[in-house]
């Protein structure tokens, strides 16, 4: 099942939050993309940007009612829904510089099991 996620971060988060966040992302990718060698759902400018400690350009500009914040993508295609999701980002992204992350259109905090501790 394709799960659709939109990271938002927090305008405050530091260099130091960033780079976490893009390792950690890294390997979330890495577990997400099995044996196929290649992740194809996370943009490489924006992952590069985050490792590199800076905010990566947004994939879209915010709709109307839409959270603040910078935002881009990724995709789960390895989950078998958005509870599963949900809770693989949970294990391995830290909620520091995070301002919320959407899956499958709704906020990880309102799926059970909550927003990880900061």
């Amino acid at each position: 099942m394709s799960v659709n996620c939109d990271v938002i971060l927090q305008w405050n988060a530091t260099p130091g939050q960033l780079r976490a966040l893009g390792a950690a992302l890294w390997r979330w990718c890495r577990h997400a993309e099995g044996n196929t060698g290649v992740y194809q759902h996370l943009d490489n400018q924006a992952l590069a940007d985050l490792l590199a400690g800076r905010f990566p350009t947004p994939s879209q500009t915010p709709r109307q009612g839409q959270r603040r914040g910078v935002h881009f993508g990724v995709r789960d295609e390895s989950s078998q829904d958005r509870q599963a999701t949900a809770d693989s980002l949970r294990r391995e992204l830290p909620s520091e510089g995070v301002e919320d992350i959407l899956v499958g259109g709704e906020s990880w905090a309102l799926i059970p099991g909550g927003r990880p501790a900061s």
